[in-house]
């Protein structure tokens, strides 16, 4: 016999520091696993609002992770096998949250079944976790929560409007997650529904094609700088450019601005289909696709201010993703860090910015002057990442260019193929945009503003044109 005094206090079971390193990585697997699947399913989502808000949680869903990564690093320093072994479970689970046959079905998924099964999960660990002991984790995991009940409640209007049939998907991933005994995996398991109606279906892959909200009318292009046949529009902007270089750059970033939704689809795809990568490339995917995003919600947002009708009068192009998408991983990421790059060695943001504080427009303004900031920090992402995907030698800078050339040679190719497709005039919307854009205009005393101005394209001889 020995002796002791009381314990001091009793904790819960399943409290110490290995449980808790366990469990938070499977918490860490499951944000990263739903990061990627909300990547994969941006591509395919058209509706501009669900579009936008996706491409925002997949951002918020890669911090969340992020932080969990960290604390489990933490919990046994400096041990770092977070990265290696993970549960397959888990994996098995989130692996079927792409493969919802709709976009009503994923929304469901996500939203009504993973999301708010991981809140729970997190309030599970919250009321057994030692306030003091686990403070970081406490800190960490309440700040995850308010953002998952923030995303889970932003789209509850879509969930609203989801049709009866998606509960079938509901009720199979219910089931499932029960199957592996929650995301923690201390709850007791259920039988596996490999028997349900929406078991087997076929892996998720990236579409090539992508189709623009159905409000707006088809279009392959939405400014002259992409398609030099189109003679036509090009005459039409051209109406518009004389009103005023300052009207034209008002006009030209808005619109510039809400077509960049295709740079934040090749990021996103580029996250889902590259595997095997450091950490830190997919959290700098992450960012990067919610940035571009955001920059296509300031176009969106201007537009809106000035009262117009955004879907009768705007140009939502696709020919770049739909060029690109057939391309590798890397060369998709080496076409869209020689635009970025070519913006910020050209000076071209800083051009813009002057025209349109020349303008007298504080709200573009602002927007251009944060787009610069993104683009800085996304042309080092590129630099980065796509040195370590080709190597940081004369053979992987070989590489880049040529991947860079063929890949521009590959947009040059699409819009000739695409010359005479009925989607590739812009005159239709210019001419009646011309007259909205004219009506709103009123002077101001001239500057004497002495600025000329070109867009960064992949054909140079288009710029001849303009």
């Amino acid at each position: 016999m020995v002796k002791v005094i009381p314990a001091s206090r009793a904790t819960p079971e399943h409290t110490r520091v290995n449980d808790a390193s366990r469990v938070l990585k499977r918490f860490y697997v499951a944000e990263r696993q739903i990061m990627r699947v909300l990547a994969g399913w941006l591509v395919k989502t058209s509706p501009v609002e669900i579009k936008f808000q996706i491409a925002g949680d997949l951002w918020q869903t890669s911090r969340n992770a992020d932080a969990l990564r960290t604390r489990v690093l933490e919990l046994r320093y400096p041990r770092r096998d977070v990265d290696k072994k993970y549960d397959v479970d888990v994996m098995a689970f989130t692996a079927e949250l792409p493969k919802a046959e709709s976009l009503a079905e994923f929304l469901a998924g996500v939203y009504d079944v993973a999301l708010p099964a991981l809140v729970d999960a997190y309030e599970d660990y919250l009321s057994r976790a030692d306030a003091l002991n686990d403070a970081p984790t406490v800190y960490a995991i309440r700040h995850i929560v308010a953002d998952k009940r923030l995303q889970i409640e932003r789209m509850r209007d879509a969930l609203h409007n989801a049709p009866e049939t998606v509960e079938r998907w509901r009720d199979y991933l219910r089931r499932y997650l029960a199957s592996i005994g929650g995301y923690s995996g201390m709850a007791d398991k259920t039988p596996a529904p490999t028997d349900h109606p929406c078991a087997g279906r076929p892996e998720y892959a990236i579409p090539l094609t992508t189709q623009r909200d159905e409000r707006f009318r088809p279009s392959l292009y939405h400014l002259p700088h992409e398609n030099k046949y189109d003679k036509a529009g090009a005459q039409a902007w051209k109406r518009i450019e004389s009103l005023d270089k300052r009207v034209a750059m008002q006009v030209w970033s808005a619109i510039s601005h809400f077509n960049e939704i295709w740079a934040a689809e090749v990021p996103a795809s580029v996250l889902y289909e590259i595997h095997e990568q450091p950490w830190d490339f997919y959290l700098d995917l992450a960012r990067w696709a919610w940035d571009e995003a955001r920059h296509s919600m300031m176009g969106f947002r201007a537009m809106q201010g000035w009262g117009w009708n955004v879907p009768d009068l705007i140009p939502y192009g696709r020919s770049q993703y739909l060029a690109m998408a057939p391309l590798p991983p890397a060369q998709r990421l080496a076409l869209l860090y020689y635009y970025e790059e070519g913006l910020l060695r050209s000076g071209t943001k800083q051009t813009e910015i002057k025209i349109l504080e020349s303008a007298g427009d504080d709200g573009s303004t602002h927007d251009m002057d944060y787009d610069w900031a993104d683009e800085a920090i996304h042309v080092s992402y590129g630099f980065k990442w796509l040195k370590h995907l080709l190597g940081d030698d004369n053979a992987g800078q070989a590489e880049l260019k040529r991947l860079t050339d063929e890949a521009r040679a590959v947009m040059a190719d699409f819009v000739t193929a695409h010359k005479d497709h009925p989607e590739a005039t812009l005159a239709p919307y210019f001419d009646k945009l011309y007259g909205v854009v004219e009506a709103m205009t009123f002077e101001i005393p001239d500057d004497g503003l002495d600025i000329s101005w070109a867009p960064v394209v992949a054909d140079e001889s288009v710029l001849q044109e303009l």
